[in-house]
C-alpha cells in the first residue's frame, strides 16, 4: 500500500501514514476506484491492425457509386496501312495474269457501256453499276482464294436478284451525288457507302437501305485510314511521274525515261483499280471480322 497523500510505503496494518498522518485507504476502496476503469476499457471494440482492419472495414462500408470500378471502353483497331498493301500483293501474286485480265474487261465493258450510253443515262447508270457489283464479287473471290471466271462479271444481272442489286447500287449512287455539292463531305460520304457492293455480295437477305446503313455503321472510325490508303497510292504514282519528267531532261539518254514513263501510265491504268480494290477488299475483311452489324 501506498500512502495517497505524501506517496510512502505505508505497512500493511497501518491506519494513518507515519509520515504526514493521512488516513491510509482499504484494499475494498481501492478496488472499486478501479472498476469503472476496468469496465471502460472492456467497452472498448478491440481494434484491429494491418490488413486485417483494411479488409473489415472494406466489407462493412457499402459501396458507393464513386467506388465502382470503371471500363473505359476500347476503340477497335484493324491493321496499318502496309498490311493492307501487302495484302493486295500477295492476292495479285496468286493470280495476276487471271485477275488483271478480268479488271481489263471490266475496264473495256464499262468504257463500251458508258459511251453507247451517254444519250441514255438512265439506262446505262445501272448497267455500268451493276458491273461494278459483279466485278467486286470478283475481288471477293480472289481474295478469299476462290476461282475467278468472266461469268462473275455478269452475277448481278440475275433474274432473282436484278432488282435488288439495282436498287442497292443505285440507291449508294444517289446518296453520293446528293452529297457531291458539299465539299468535304462529298469525302467522308464517299467512303461512308464504299462497302455496299460488298454487303449485297455477302447478305442476300438485306434491302438497299439498310446495306446503306450497315456501310455506314462499318465504316464509322475508319474512313480516315481507307482515306489514307488511297492517298498514299496517288501520291506515290504522281511522284514516280514527276521524277522520270525529271529524269528525261537529261540528254543523250532521257529518251530511255520517256519510254519508261510511257510504261508506267499504262501500268497505271491497267492496274491500279485492281490494285486499290483489293486493298478496298482486304478492309472489309478486316472490318467485318469487328463484328459491326
Amino acid at each position: 500500500m501506498i500512502c495517497k497523500s505524501c506517496g510512502n510505503p505505508l505497512p500493511d496494518d497501518a491506519k494513518f501514514c507515519p509520515v504526514c498522518g493521512t488516513p491510509a485507504a482499504s484494499a475494498e476502496e481501492e478496488i472499486s476506484a478501479a472498476e469503472p476503469v476496468i469496465e471502460q476499457a472492456a467497452e472498448q471494440p478491440e481494434v484491429p491492425s494491418g490488413d486485417s482492419w483494411y479488409q473489415s472495414a472494406q466489407a462493412e462500408t457499402p459501396p458507393t457509386q464513386s467506388s465502382s470500378t470503371y471500363y473505359a471502353p476500347v476503340a477497335p483497331s484493324i491493321g496499318s496501312i502496309p498490311s493492307f498493301y501487302r495484302k493486295a500483293f500477295n492476292v495479285l501474286k496468286k493470280k495476276p495474269i487471271r485477275l488483271w485480265g478480268l479488271s481489263l474487261l471490266y475496264l473495256v465493258l464499262v468504257s463500251l457501256v458508258s459511251s453507247l450510253g451517254a444519250l441514255v443515262p438512265l439506262i446505262s447508270i445501272p448497267i455500268v453499276l451493276l458491273l461494278s457489283l459483279g466485278f467486286t464479287g470478283i475481288l471477293l473471290a480472289g481474295y478469299y482464294g476462290k476461282e475467278c471466271r468472266a461469268e462473275q462479271m455478269f452475277d448481278a444481272f440475275r433474274k432473282d436478284e436484278i432488282i435488288r442489286n439495282g436498287a442497292g447500287m443505285c440507291w449508294m449512287e444517289l446518296w453520293t451525288m446528293v452529297w457531291s455539292f458539299v465539299p468535304v463531305m462529298n469525302i467522308i460520304k464517299s467512303y461512308s457507302y464504299c462497302f455496299v457492293p460488298y454487303i449485297l455480295l455477302t447478305d442476300k437477305e438485306i434491302g438497299a437501305s439498310e446495306a446503306l446503313k450497315k456501310s455506314m455503321r462499318m465504316t464509322d472510325g475508319f474512313k480516315g485510314k481507307m482515306f489514307g490508303a488511297d492517298v498514299l497510292i496517288i501520291l506515290g504514282m504522281y511522284l514516280m511521274i514527276f521524277v522520270l519528267l525529271l529524269l528525261s531532261r537529261i540528254p543523250y539518254i532521257g529518251w530511255l525515261f520517256v519510254l519508261a514513263l510511257i510504261l508506267f501510265i499504262l501500268a497505271v491504268i491497267l492496274f491500279l483499280p485492281l490494285f486499290m480494290g483489293l486493298v478496298r477488299t482486304a478492309f472489309f475483311e478486316d472490318i467485318s471480322k469487328l463484328g459491326r452489324d
